[in-house]
């Protein structure tokens, strides 16, 4: 049995996991089912208040295990109230952020439930207009940390915002985007795994097409996702149609060219049935003027993709501005004529930093104040 000094977090299991370290208390495995219930779908944050668990299996995780839920340090709202970020604290004193967007599908009226997840503290791959980047990596985490920024706003919010029912709206939760801090297939493992559980009915029960994960072009790791048969959707944050360009906005380029990058995202489409969304961040005088949209047509030529571009956020960097709304939409104009699927995405919480990083960078700047 382990220590106290060492509980076990409940969220880094699976549910065989649970499954097995329940059966070694001597307790039924169908506790274990009972547990997970009581997680996800009562979103308890104790285990005294879990209905349904026997009184002897609550003793004993009371004494080895803990849920390993994050600590809410501080939050940012939106004007509009649509955004929410919260800076979170881990059990060795580390903080990352997660955000909450709210926005109504124009179709059907229905309000859609974006939570964004951190899957690293700091981030090693150094984009300079990134603020992440620019803190450098910690250290990646682990499933439950991940987990736990999801059922910390579907605890908040998925009871009606009054946290009083016994029971959450499992349609609450829309969409979860691995768009925070840290490059998630840099954690392979340990996002694989808490993918699981999001998807997992004994979990957040998410479809596979309402998850996505954004990459700064890992491409070995995107085939390997592509490889396990799953149909996660996948965002590649390219910036730029030309390696010289690319290699100084994203430096893993240098490693992963677009020679490498461009036909890894082909094969993914081609595994998966799935096209791919094109992330690109316009910064006024380096990436956004028409010969860097044509660059982009000819690029991504043949492939199944969609390229959402968005002003980039303005993270304290004199080099990188943001493009203006007229050079933005010029620059869709140019690409939709050329054949390519393009939205042009509202920035998001700009009046509260919302851009990965922003709100810990002010935080760590606040520490040391």
């Amino acid at each position: 049995m382990l220590s106290k000094d060492a509980p076990v977090k409940i969220l880094d299991f699976t549910p065989v996991q649970l499954a097995e370290f329940v059966k070694s208390f001597g307790e039924p495995v169908s506790q274990a089912d009972v547990l997970l219930k009581s997680i996800y779908r009562e979103c308890a944050s104790t285990f005294e208040e879990m209905t349904g668990l026997r009184h002897s299996l609550k003793e004993k995780l009371a004494e080895q295990a803990v849920l390993g839920l994050p600590e809410p340090v501080d939050e940012k709202v939106s004007a509009d109230g649509q955004t929410r970020k919260v800076l979170f604290r881990l059990e060795d004193g580390k903080t990352i952020e997660s955000t909450l967007m709210f926005s109504k599908i124009t179709r059907t009226g229905r309000v859609r439930h974006t939570v964004c997840v951190s899957s690293q503290v700091g981030c090693a791959v150094g984009c300079n207009f990134c603020a992440t980047g620019r803190q450098g990596f910690d250290r990646n985490l682990e499933p439950g940390e991940i987990i736990g920024q999801v059922l910390y706003f579907t605890r908040r919010f998925g009871f009606g915002g009054s946290g009083e029912s016994q029971k959450s709206d499992r349609s609450w939760l829309t969409n979860v985007v691995f768009m925070g801090m840290g490059e998630p297939l840099a954690n392979y493992d340990n996002v694989r795994q808490a993918l699981a559980m999001i998807n997992s009915p004994k979990g957040f029960g998410l479809g596979l097409h309402q998850v996505t994960l954004s990459t700064s072009g890992l491409a070995p790791q995107m085939l390997q996702l592509a490889s396990e048969g799953l149909q996660f959707q996948m965002a590649v944050s390219l910036h730029a149609a030309n390696d010289e360009l690319r290699g100084r906005l994203v430096p893993v380029n240098r490693k992963y060219p677009l020679g490498v990058l461009i036909p890894a995202c082909r094969e993914y489409v081609a595994k998966t049935g799935l096209k791919i969304f094109i992330e690109y961040a316009l910064f006024s005088g380096i990436n956004d003027s028409m010969n860097d949209a044509d660059g982009l047509i000819r690029l991504l030529n043949g492939l199944s993709c969609s390229v959402n571009l968005i002003v980039g956020n303005p993270a304290g960097s004199n080099e990188f501005n943001p493009s203006s709304m007229d050079a933005a939409h010029e620059f869709q104009k140019r690409l939709i004529a050329g054949g390519v699927r393009t939205m042009l995405r509202v920035s998001r919480g700009a009046d509260i930093d919302a851009g990965c990083g922003q709100l810990k960078s002010r935080w760590i700047k606040f520490e040391k104040d």
